[in-house]
C-alpha cells in the first residue's frame, strides 16, 4: 500500500505548496524575516524586544482514531506539542494558543474533551490559551466528526534565531526518539488497521504485550524541557521537526545550498515495522510518509555530538546519530539509496 492509496497525494501537495508560497511572500514587507522552508513564520512585531514567530495546523484523521476510543482530548492536545515543537526549531518559545473547533452538531462532551487537552498541553508548553473558535456546520462536516486545528504564537530573541544558515559539512545530525506517529501518516496507518483485520486492542506483534491502539495513539512529544539548555549556549546548529515529509523532507527544509545531508539506514520501532509488513508498503514510501520512530532532528558541530547526545539523553530523550553533513547539492539522501 502507497500513501496515494489512503488518499494522501504528497507530491501533489507540495505542488500546491509552490504556488501557495508565490501568493504568501507577497504580502510580506520589511518586518518579515524569510526562512525558506520555515517550520513557523517569524517577523518582528511593533514594540515588542523580541521577533514574533507564529505557526498553524490541525490534528488530522488521528481525530477518528481517538473519537472512536475516548481519547479526542489526547489528541487535541498533541496539537499543540505539534506547534510548540514547530516553534521549538526556530529557537522560539511558545506565548499563546488560538484553537479551531468545527462539527456538524457540536457535541458539548466532545467540545469539552478538546478544550481540556488544549488546555492540559498548554499549561505543559507555558502557552495561554488566548482564545477559539467553535463552528457547527452540518453541510460541511459529517456527522459524529470533530476538526481541530490551531495556531500557536511564540517569541525569539533576533539574535538566537535558527534557520539553517549556520549548518556546514561535517556537522552531526542527531536523532530524538518519537512516542510513535505523532501527528502524521494516520491517513495510512488507519487504512493498515482496517485492512489488516485486527481490532484496535490486538497486541502489536513485537511490542511486549502493547495494544495497537495504544501504539497509535502515543502522544506527540515536546522537546522543548530537552533542548532549551543546548538551544541558549547555541550548541545547535539547526532543528528539524519530522512530520508530514518524513526524515528526508523535514531536514532538507533547513540546509542551505551546498550542504547533503546523508542519512543511514536504521531498524524503525515495532508499530513501525507493523505498519509495513501488514499493510505491504514500500520503504520509499514509510520513508515520506512517517517519521519512523524520530521526533525530531538536530544538527551539531561534530565536536558537539557526543556530549550533547549524552545531556539529552540524561534529559530522558532517546538519542541516536543518524548521519552527517555532507558537501553537495541541496538535498538529503539514504546512504543505502546513494
Amino acid at each position: 500500500m502507497r500513501y496515494r492509496d489512503a488518499g494522501v497525494d504528497i507530491s501533489r501537495a507540495d505542488a500546491l505548496k509552490e504556488e501557495l508560497g508565490r501568493l504568501v511572500r507577497s504580502t510580506w514587507g520589511a518586518a518579515v524575516r524569510p526562512i525558506p522552508g520555515g517550520f513557523a513564520g517569524v517577523m518582528a512585531f511593533p514594540g515588542a524586544p523580541g521577533l514574533l514567530a507564529a505557526t498553524m495546523d490541525g490534528v488530522g484523521t488521528k481525530l477518528h482514531l481517538a473519537l472512536a476510543h475516548g481519547r479526542v482530548g489526547d489528541a487535541a492536545a498533541d496539537l499543540v506539542y505539534h506547534g510548540a515543537d514547530d516553534l521549538l526549531v526556530h529557537g522560539a518559545r511558545p506565548l499563546a494558543f488560538l484553537d479551531y473547533i468545527a462539527q456538524s452538531r457540536l457535541d458539548p462532551g466532545v467540545v469539552l474533551a478538546v478544550v481540556e487537552g488544549l488546555a492540559r498541553a498548554c499549561r505543559e508548553t507555558g502557552a495561554a490559551l488566548l482564545g477559539g473558535e467553535t463552528a457547527e456546520m452540518p453541510d460541511t462536516y459529517l456527522p459524529g466528526v470533530v476538526d481541530v486545528a490551531g495556531c500557536m504564537l511564540g517569541v525569539v530573541d533576533p539574535q538566537m534565531v535558527l534557520d539553517g544558515a549556520r549548518v556546514r559539512p561535517g556537522d552531526a545530525v542527531l536523532g530524538l526518539g518519537s512516542d510513535g506517529l505523532h501527528t502524521n501518516g494516520f491517513s495510512l496507518a488507519r487504512r493498515v488497521l482496517a485492512l489488516s483485520g485486527l481490532p484496535a486492542e490486538a497486541p502489536l506483534p513485537g511490542a511486549g504485550g502493547v495494544r495497537l491502539v495504544d501504539a497509535l495513539l502515543a502522544p506527540h512529544r515536546w522537546y522543548g524541557p530537552a533542548l532549551a539548555p543546548p538551544l541558549a549556549r547555541g550548541a545547535v546548529r539547526a532543528l528539524a521537526h519530522v512530520t508530514g515529509g518524513g526524515i528526508a523532507g523535514n531536514l532538507v527544509r533547513v540546509l542551505p545550498d551546498g550542504c547533503r545531508a546523508r542519512v543511514r539506514p536504521f531498524e524503525p520501532p515495532p508499530l513501525f515495522r507493523w505498519l509495513m509488513a501488514a499493510g505491504e508498503v514500500p520503504l520509499e514510501d514509510a520513508r515520506a510518509a512517517l517519521n519512523l520512530g524520530v521526533g525530531m532532528l538536530v544538527v551539531c558541530a561534530p565536536e558537539e555530538a557526543a556530549p550533547l547526545a549524552a545531556e539529552l539523553a540524561a534529559a530522558g530523550e532517546r538519542v541516536s546519530e543518524l548521519g552527517r553533513i555532507v558537501e553537495g547539492a541541496r538535498g538529503v539522501e539514504w546512504s543505502d539509496m546513494a
